[in-house]
């Protein structure tokens, strides 16, 4: 039997973008979920390794059965594949999910077809929360699986599981949203310390609004007529966590004409945050690998307060070397799994979960 992403049956988790029948996997942790009886389950695949240097493959993770671990982690090397999800030598009924570990930024998975030997179960009933992530590599899980802090970042070291996110997301039992791109930023991305200016193109204000900009911009260049706004009524988080401004220390510094326009777009940002969802508790959170911006970010959630007293800030801890570290001195599967422990911790303690 051949089927599509796009069958009612499938379950779709994050902001994926449509085409047709083809549904593309781009954010970190995207993810499609089916539940079948048989023998044999496969997806034909496709990407565009051919644009990109090995090091940036996109990377997609198998999951049975709603296993923490998955039973395989495969790296996208041809621009198109077919990838052997489940096979049994007798008809079993197996719950099968195929998640994005690798973020946006990077290469693509767009999902053409499922075949199975057997045919489609009803799907299990989604998890009881919604939660949206808004950040940058720290919630990409960006070199997490890297050897060491001394490593330079590859996509087979990201794995958004290992992350903070999708840690505490799962202590939660919720559903996700990840809207994280390494390098991103508010007022700028990652800049060089002698950098003269910020680097400004595509922050994640800019990319906030859409499905999945990235991506669009790179099937449809710029025919920007195809550039799909996301529908914010499709997905209602109850919960948005923002963790952004640690690639804005690279140019603010502690510069104060750079910090308080900072403050400024962050308030803007958060008011972007809440007409978007006009519900939802949306807490910033920062710390982990700097903490210059800490008192700004916390100044603008005040500032916000006076309008809307459904905003909270969260200091975090940062981390601690003794607690090893990921690729290019990113936070590791230690500090990740701490680092979701005490915000599971506070968002109980401030009544928000």
């Amino acid at each position: 039997m051949k089927f599509y992403a796009t069958d009612e049956r499938v379950i779709t988790e994050g902001r994926i973008f449509t085409d047709g029948n083809v549904k593309y996997l781009g954010w970190s942790g995207s993810r499609v979920t089916f539940k079948f009886s048989g023998t044999r389950a496969s997806v034909r695949v496709k990407s565009d390794a051919g644009a990109m240097d090995e090091h940036i493959y996109a990377r997609v993770a198998v999951f049975l059965n709603n296993a923490e671990k998955p039973s395989e982690v495969v790296m996208l090397t041809d621009d198109e594949t077919t990838l052997v999800l489940f096979e049994s030598k007798t008809c079993k009924t197996v719950t099968i999910t195929l998640m994005k570990y690798s973020e946006a930024a990077f290469g693509y998975c767009g999902i053409e077809y499922f075949e199975i030997d057997g045919f489609l179960e009803k799907p299990d009933v989604r998890k009881r929360r919604k939660i949206e992530f808004i950040g940058d590599s720290i919630t990409c899980g960006y070199g997490v699986e890297a050897e060491n802090e001394l490593c330079d970042f590859r996509t087979d070291t990201e794995n958004p599981t290992k992350s903070y996110s999708l840690k505490l997301a799962g202590a939660l039992d919720a559903e996700v949203n990840m809207v994280c791109w390494s390098g991103n930023g508010i007022i700028s991305k990652w800049v060089e310390e002698t950098a003269t200016e910020p680097l400004t193109d595509d922050l994640m204000p800019v990319l906030y609004p859409y499905t999945d900009l990235s991506l669009c911009k790179r099937l449809y260049g710029d025919n920007e007529e195809k550039y799909e706004k996301w529908d914010f009524s499709s997905y209602v988080p109850e919960l948005i966590i923002i963790n952004l401004g640690t690639n804005d220390c690279s140019w603010c510094k502690d510069i104060p004409e750079r910090k308080l326009e900072f403050k400024r777009l962050y308030v803007d940002f958060l008011a972007k945050v809440r007409e978007y969802n006009p519900k939802a508790k949306i807490v910033s959170v920062f710390g982990t690998m700097d903490d210059r911006l800490t008192k700004e970010i916390e100044a603008a959630v005040e500032e916000r307060k006076a309008a809307d007293d459904n905003v909270f800030f969260i200091d975090l801890p940062m981390q601690d070397s003794a607690d090893g570290m990921g690729a290019n001195y990113h936070p590791s599967a230690t500090t990740h799994r701490k680092t979701a422990e005490f915000l599971l911790a506070k968002l109980k303690d401030m009544n928000i979960v």
